[in-house]
């Protein structure tokens, strides 16, 4: 755990005020990459705040939306699935994966298909032929972020109230310290 944050909602003035804060906290070193969901307001804040950091989009959102987004494909194309997985993770160069994306688009008929549009238009963000450039560790999700909230489910809720939240809070950090020593 290296921070964290208690917001009253998720609008683009509370991110804004959250990452000005991050940045006055690390004496004006802002990181080189940030991986996010696809929050919109989220990601207009880090555009203005971060400027020169690389956004990233958490693949396993995208991902997770595709079969109910291509539904009528994944249901009447078995084979799509894996076409679609090997376009994705397995193209090594950008014109691989362009021409294998254009192909998909062009044999399933999803020219039209606003959601995959709009993925691709934003493609550098989350394919990971376009991230070779950025060095993440691997990384190409909130994975670490998302297990770090179940950890909290077990000593907060929805309910606690925010006089017991700070005690839970430090309950919770003491509990994952004992583990990692």
């Amino acid at each position: 755990m290296f921070g964290c944050a208690l917001l009253v909602n998720e609008t683009e003035e509370s991110y804004t005020w959250l990452l000005k804060t991050w940045l006055e906290a690390m004496l004006g070193r802002a990181p080189s990459t940030i991986i996010t969901d696809d929050d919109k307001a989220m990601g207009k804040a880090i555009a203005e705040i971060l400027p020169n950091t690389i956004h990233r989009l958490c693949m396993w959102h995208i991902l997770q939306n595709v079969p109910e987004k291509l539904a009528h494909i994944y249901n009447k194309y078995p084979l799509f699935q894996g076409e679609f997985h090997h376009c994705i993770h397995d193209t090594i160069t950008i014109e691989e994966f362009e021409l294998e994306w254009s192909e998909l688009v062009e044999k399933y008929g999803l020219g039209d298909n606003d959601w995959l549009i709009n993925h691709y238009m934003r493609r550098e963000k989350w394919i990971p032929t376009y991230l070779r450039r950025s060095f993440c560790v691997g990384m190409s999700t909130t994975q670490r972020s998302e297990s770090m909230n179940k950890f909290f489910k077990g000593y907060v809720r929805s309910s606690t109230m925010i006089s017991d939240f700070v005690h839970q809070y430090e309950k919770a950090l003491n509990a994952r310290y004992l583990k990692e020593k």
